[in-house]
Formats: structure tokens, sequence, C-alpha cells
């Protein structure tokens, strides 16, 4: 009895572990704005991604990232942001202190409006 009941329970959670994963990589429309995508380059990583509007009407993408070093560290840093199957793809390189943590904005040649208004959407990153 005791197991059945652990084995169910450890079912539920698996299953619920597994589609929120889904979930982060699915993306979607007006979701989930920090889809829990992180990436690592040295002592670099990403801690959290959203979009938002620009000044200028585009898509910009904000990606917080932390150096865990003690020195200044740079890396290459990709986002993708897929907009009903057309991909986008932007490469800045970005420099982090040692020990801080910074919000770098990139932004797209794709209106945000595209962006809210695509029925399928995703966005991801990859630090190089």
């Amino acid at each position: 009895m005791r197991r059945r009941d652990a084995l169910q329970q450890f079912g539920l959670v698996a299953t619920l572990a597994s589609t929120g994963g889904c979930a982060a990589i699915l993306g979607g429309r007006g979701g989930n704005q920090d889809d829990g995508d992180r990436s690592r380059a040295g002592d670099l990583e990403s801690l959290k991604i959203r979009p938002k509007k620009g000044d200028d009407g585009t898509l910009v993408v904000v990606v917080t990232i932390q150096n865990h070093g003690d020195s200044e560290e740079s890396a290459e840093l990709e986002v993708t942001a897929d907009l009903n199957d057309v991909v986008h793809e932007m490469n800045p390189t970005v420099t982090v202190p040692g020990k801080e943590t910074k919000d770098v904005e990139v932004p797209f040649e794709v209106t945000y409006e595209k962006y809210s208004e695509a029925s399928s959407t995703s966005i991801s990153i990859n630090l190089k």
C-alpha cells in the first residue's frame, strides 16, 4: 500500500516536472515571460530572459547575466526568436564585471506587435 502511494506521488511529480520543461521549450503567446532557459560560458551564467517593447516599437530581448568569477569576462550571446516558424537571430558580445549581474538588451529588426500577435513564439539563448 505504501509502495503504491509512493509510486503514484513520484509519477505525479515526474509528470509535472516534465510538462514544466516542455512549456519552457515550446514558449507560447502571451505566456511565461521568463522561459527559464539558462546558459553558461566560463563564469558567466544567464539568469533571466524577458521580451519587451523597445522605444522604437521593436522587439527587445532582455537577458540578465551574472558573472560568478572575480574578473571581468566576455562571451558571445546568441539570442534566437522564433515567431510563427520564422527565425530571427542576434549575436552580440557581452562583457560583465567580476561578481556582478548585468541586464543586456538585444534589439531585433522585428516589431514587438508582430511578436505579441504571433500564434507561436519561443526565445532561446546560448552563451558561447
